[in-house]
């Protein structure tokens, strides 16, 4: 438990849509579009003095699924060729009457290979990586829209994984191990 009584979960609401581009009329590259956006919730609280945290959270396509991409192309692993990141504020509240500080200092998409229970192998997983900082500050939650084109010749799985899990390697501001 950290400093405010409360572990770091994630609660998710997302809308995910899948679009297939056509780049010119004689069918040469075609692409594919995924267009997650949502919030996340994080209910984390900062007193002294200013932190900052890299903070990871899956990008969902269904309830308790996410995609596993495939690993055949190591020049853009999952046929992934670009993607697009907007990541916000959502609600936020001052804990003092003095200075506060809340932010989402920066935001991308990655292509990470993570491991689950019962599920073998470490399938490639969207993670969206947030920093966020905070001072005298409760965040309760921060707002995302990500845009991800890939090649459609690629294979992918959309899987159900184990409830609460949380992508590797990201920090934990209630100070709890990472990951």
């Amino acid at each position: 438990m950290g400093p405010f009584g409360r572990s770091l979960d994630f609660v998710h609401d997302f809308n995910y849509m899948l679009y297939w581009v056509q780049n010119n009329s004689a069918g040469e590259n075609r692409f594919m579009v995924e267009v997650y956006t949502g919030w996340v919730q994080c209910d984390i609280g900062i007193l002294k003095p200013t932190q900052h945290f890299q903070v990871k959270s899956f990008l969902p396509v269904g309830s308790g699924r996410v995609r596993f991409y495939s690993t055949q192309d190591s020049a853009s692993p999952g046929g992934i060729v670009d993607k697009t990141v907007v990541a916000s504020l959502g609600a936020v509240a001052p804990f003092e009457d003095e200075a506060n500080v809340f932010a989402v200092d920066g935001a991308d998409v990655s292509l990470e290979a993570q491991s689950f229970p019962g599920i073998a192998g470490s399938p490639l997983c969207l993670v969206l990586n947030a920093k966020l900082g905070m001072l005298n500050t409760k965040m309760f939650n921060y707002n995302y829209s990500v845009h991800v084109y890939s090649r459609p010749d690629q294979n992918y799985n959309n899987t159900l994984i184990p409830t609460n899990q949380r992508p590797a390697g990201g920090e934990n501001p209630d100070f709890d191990p990472p990951g």
